[in-house]
């Protein structure tokens, strides 16, 4: 009786490269890629990261306690601002793409499409989208870290009663609403009109945007934030030091191990979107899992990085520092 031999590399993973989860999951990402960051940092930091920070070895409880509330704070605020920002945007770009000529000069639509079937699979029209999807997240990075400053106080003290350190602090209800899309689609077309953004699409459309955005926005969060924590009032000077070199060192790690890792995966995620691109050849969305899929590398590389492997160490080494070179 002969019996065929089974080519693991065909079916070990076929269900898995067109499940519905993950393709819903890449067009998510690609839909909204700002969001999607933040649901990913929300999913991260409300169990791993304070696991993480409290599992540091000889750390003060206190400042264990401020750094998961800071976490907690920043992530729960970005969602939701974000959510906020981001819908319009969305729904804004969706029209375009929907119906480009009802937004789109032709003149734009034929430099930006260029040899591309369609408008939506043109390199260059992608990054002129994602300009603005990602874009939202870096726009709110410094107020998102100011308001987080304000909040911080009645976190730490929601989660963590007992603590002293930190001064009670009422904060008022913040009501997010979206504008219309169609207004919003008008004035993003027009952007996209302009000669600048189109060369400017058509040059960058193969860098690597995604990890740069992300980069950035953790900068300039982290940047607004421990700049925010040094002119406070509300937080104990004691705990000053150790919360900037916390979020400072975080950041700092991140943004490296996040670099370095993203060029391990360069290899293994060709691969990823060779077996994606064969299990779903005939599926109409194709473009848009694989835009989804470059969006979401970065993101959960560097939150992974961010919220799992990096607090455990930046608890302990920022309290260690603080002694060297306190923070007044």
């Amino acid at each position: 009786m002969k019996v065929n031999s089974l080519d693991n590399s065909n079916i070990s993973f076929s269900g898995f490269y067109n499940s519905k989860a993950l393709k819903k999951a890449l067009e998510f990402a690609e839909n909204n890629g700002a969001l999607f960051m933040s649901a990913t940092s929300l999913a991260l930091s409300a169990l791993v990261r304070p696991i993480s920070i409290l599992s540091a070895p000889k750390t003060d409880k206190e400042n264990k306690k401020i750094a998961c509330a800071k976490s907690i704070t920043s992530t729960i605020l970005d969602f939701a601002i974000t959510f906020a920002i981001s819908l319009p945007i969305v729904r804004g770009m969706g029209a375009i793409s929907k119906n480009p000529q009802k937004y789109l000069k032709q003149e734009t639509i034929r430099n930006l499409q260029g040899a591309s079937g369609t408008l939506t699979d043109s390199k260059a029209y992608t990054f002129a989208s994602q300009m603005f999807k990602l874009g939202a997240g870096l726009v709110i990075a410094a107020p998102k870290a100011l308001l987080n400053l304000e909040i911080l106080p009645f976190i730490t003290n929601l989660f963590f009663p007992k603590n002293d350190s930190i001064v009670r602090n009422t904060s008022e209800d913040i009501n997010f609403r979206g504008k219309d899309g169609h207004n919003m689609s008008k004035l993003m077309g027009k952007i996209i009109d302009k000669k600048g953004i189109q060369e400017f699409s058509k040059k960058k459309s193969d860098t690597n945007f995604p990890m740069h955005i992300t980069a950035l926005k953790d900068a300039i969060t982290t940047g607004t934030f421990i700049t925010g924590v040094s002119a406070s009032k509300k937080i104990d000077g004691k705990r000053k030091g150790p919360l900037i070199y916390n979020s400072l060192i975080s950041t700092i790690l991140c943004i490296a191990s996040g670099y370095g890792i993203d060029s391990v995966m360069k290899r293994p995620a060709e691969k990823f979107i060779n077996k994606l691109t064969e299990a779903n050849k005939q599926d109409p969305k194709l473009q848009q899992y694989i835009n989804g899929f470059k969006i979401a590398k970065p993101i959960v590389i560097m939150g992974i990085a961010y919220y799992l492997l990096i607090p455990l160490f930046s608890t302990f080494v920022a309290e260690r520092i603080d002694k060297k070179y306190p923070i007044k």
